[in-house]
């Protein structure tokens, strides 16, 4: 199981550094093909189209066989697609549907490594999944601080998006060779499918909130991480460079907080924890906006960074409580409706901008957070 977990755990962490370097090299990105607000948004919302309808299938093909080809599989296109984006940058229709390509196989990844992850998790009978998302910001970390310093010392964004797209090839080649993840199918380890397994109805009411939840704190994630870098470069006016930097912040933090997840939800308890790290969210958030200081908005970014680290965690240990024997369907609708967020939510804030401003459309995750502190007395029902 030790060589399955490693292998498991550089899926993570590739996943982590090829979005890390995608997300660091926006500005780059809209400002060599020419991209407004709107195209940019637009470019984000073919990214999540790709990846929520491999989601939806993903699961399917997993049951059927395994997870172990699907993780490497889908890391070498979402890093061959990576390498190919400073190529056709200068088409937006090439360059959506490319990115459309490259969002699926981010998805379906990200669902087959989550998978096995869970799976692993129930051998061992004691908590490790905050231990695999902290590797998954860990990678967001190393991608966006290589391509900050990359671009900081002139590299260019094809320099950054090739050295990531290799990196998350590399990394699943290695753990594809180290440990073939999935030997048997999902079904056929756990040895009841999950089809044949219903929520009760009030659970399930239970579940459509908790997921409203999921889909609030997991959009205003996905928000901050893709246009926080464009706020500090667009907007206050600070350097390629240093706009990378911001996302680096923002992913460092997160990694921290789900380094500590655990103990820390021990601590606090998981409603409270939620609770504070979202009113955390929106007060930091608030004050960076009316400041417009780049200082101001890079400890926002950190705290935001740790008041959003264990959001995932929380809500999908409370949706497999809440589900009990049918805890596949429940984890299932929860992780659909909270990764639609994370993937909606850039795109939407893109098109708010556009029609208003960024600082304007940023303002809404403010709203968003609060909502999500209301919701955390979900959490003490499951």
């Amino acid at each position: 199981m030790r060589a399955q977990r490693i292998a498991v755990s550089a899926y993570f962490l590739a996943a982590g550094v090829g979005l890390g370097a995608w997300v660091a090299c926006l500005p780059a990105l809209s400002l060599r093909a020419d991209l407004d607000k709107r195209q940019l948004g637009m470019v984000l919302l073919c990214f999540a189209l790709g990846a929520i309808m491999a989601m939806t299938s993903t699961g399917r093909i997993v049951a059927r066989h395994g997870t172990g080809l699907a993780c490497v599989l889908c890391a070498i296109v979402f890093g061959a697609v990576l390498a190919i984006v400073p190529n056709i940058a200068s088409s937006v229709i090439a360059l959506s549907g490319l990115i459309f390509v490259g969002g699926a196989a981010f998805g379906a990844l990200d669902v087959a490594m989550n998978v096995e992850a869970s799976v692993l998790e129930q051998r061992s009978r004691r908590a490790i999944m905050s231990s695999f998302h902290a590797l998954f910001s860990v990678g967001n970390l190393i991608g966006a601080a290589a391509s900050a310093q990359v671009l900081r010392l002139g590299g260019g964004m094809t320099v950054c998006l090739v050295a990531g797209g290799a990196t998350v090839a590399a990394l699943a080649a290695a753990a594809w060779w180290w440990s073939p993840v999935a030997e048997r199918t999902p079904e056929e380890r756990s040895g009841q499918p999950h089809d044949r397994v219903r929520i009760a109805p009030e659970r399930s009411r239970q579940l459509w909130l908790l997921g409203g939840v999921a889909f609030l704190a997991l959009l205003s994630e996905g928000a901050l991480m893709d246009w926080s870098a464009i706020y500090l470069v667009g907007t206050i006016g600070t350097s390629e460079s240093a706009g990378a930097l911001g996302f680096a912040v923002l992913a460092g933090a997160m990694a921290v907080g789900r380094v500590i997840g655990d103990a820390a939800t021990r601590i606090a308890g998981p409603e409270r924890l939620l609770r504070y790290g979202a009113l955390a969210v929106a007060l930091s958030l608030a004050i960076a906006l009316a400041l417009r200081d780049q200082t101001a908005t890079y400890v926002a970014l950190a705290v935001c960074g740790l008041g959003v680290a264990n959001v995932v965690p929380i809500l999908f240990s409370s949706a497999g409580r809440i589900g009990g024997d049918a805890v596949g369907p429940a984890m299932s609708r929860i992780s659909t409706m909270g990764y639609a967020g994370l993937l909606v939510g850039p795109a939407f804030i893109g098109f708010v901008a556009e029609a208003t401003s960024l600082t304007s459309s940023l303002c809404a995750i403010v709203v968003f957070a609060l909502v999500v502190a209301g919701g955390a007395r979900l959490v003490r029902a499951s």
